[in-house]
């Protein structure tokens, strides 16, 4: 009788810890309701696996860009190759939409910005006759930051003149 009696009380203590319990998980039951009927609408919403694969190697594309060879940098920045990145760009915004157009873009430019340029060529002529100096001695902040390597300079004096109306 004893035993009965305990058996009786477990099982009621175990019924109430249940009722508890379940009375506890009640606010959750909705909560995980909606992240389910989240997440079956972003599937339902997402693009075809094309399009994300397309997307994904432009976003790769525009991350390593500045990885790509040089080759296919000189072939972007010819006349065909230019050409080529423009109705890229076009069949992707035309075709895959908005988005994707312009990441086709972003990956396009930044493409065409890493491209090898005449390194020859100096940025400044300050006109007039010139008289070349040789670069002598540590670079200047604005060279090491820039990461410029002047040939020579032009001129080391600087002419000024009275403002004059």
């Amino acid at each position: 009788m004893k035993q009965i009696n305990r058996v009786n009380r477990m099982a009621q203590a175990i019924q109430a810890s249940q009722s508890q319990f379940q009375s506890a998980m009640k606010p959750i039951a909705p909560q995980v309701d909606k992240i389910t009927q989240l997440f079956h609408t972003t599937l339902s919403q997402l693009d075809s696996p094309s399009r994300l694969l397309y997307g994904f190697i432009l976003v790769l594309a525009i991350v390593y860009s500045s990885v790509i060879p040089s080759e296919y940098r000189t072939f972007a920045d010819s006349l065909l190759g230019k050409l080529f990145g423009i109705t890229a760009v076009f069949f992707a915004t035309h075709s895959l939409g908005w988005v994707y157009g312009l990441l086709t873009a972003l990956a396009f430019l930044l493409l065409l910005h890493g491209a090898p340029r005449k390194s020859g060529i100096e940025g400044f002529d300050g006109g007039g006759s010139v008289s070349e100096k040789k670069t002598v001695g540590k670079r200047w902040f604005v060279e090491r930051v820039l990461n410029e390597r002047p040939v020579a300079i032009s001129t080391d004096q600087v002419k000024t003149q009275a403002i004059t109306d």
